[in-house]
């Protein structure tokens, strides 16, 4: 089984002070005991990045940079050109929500690897009918 993991459960997991850090913690370890593989994107990586390092720290950010780029239970997918164009027509199309740009990234991302189930905090995975871990 594969999950994808989105910048918000990122962020939970690194820093100790996000509302949501105790149930990344909870699940993190659920994912490490079913040896579920987890999923994610270059954009979250850079959206969690940027997040992590302005909400606690450089040093936090670079931790958090180093151990996903040597992680071996998780893969990196890059947004490609076609995958691009697919997110910003999704983005263009859902005016009346307020999905980002790297949010469409993901739902096109996980429909094209047939992922079902998010690790994130965003409700805006459910509204487009993925399940939230």
């Amino acid at each position: 089984m594969k999950i994808f993991v989105d910048t918000g459960a990122w962020i939970a997991l690194h820093d100790r002070h996000d509302q949501f850090h105790k149930q990344a913690i909870e699940a993190r370890t659920r994912i490490e005991k079913e040896k579920i593989e987890m999923v994610t994107s270059d954009f979250i990586f850079d959206e969690s990045m940027t997040f992590i390092r302005y909400r606690t720290s450089h040093a936090a950010a670079v931790l958090f940079g180093s151990s996903l780029l040597q992680s071996s239970i998780v893969t990196m997918v890059s947004v490609d050109r076609v995958l691009l164009n697919l997110a910003f027509e999704l983005f263009r199309k859902y005016k009346d929500q307020d999905f980002s740009l790297t949010d469409c990234t993901s739902f096109v991302l996980m429909k094209r690897l047939k992922l079902e189930t998010c690790f994130t905090f965003d409700s805006h995975f459910s509204h487009v009918g993925f399940r939230i871990l």
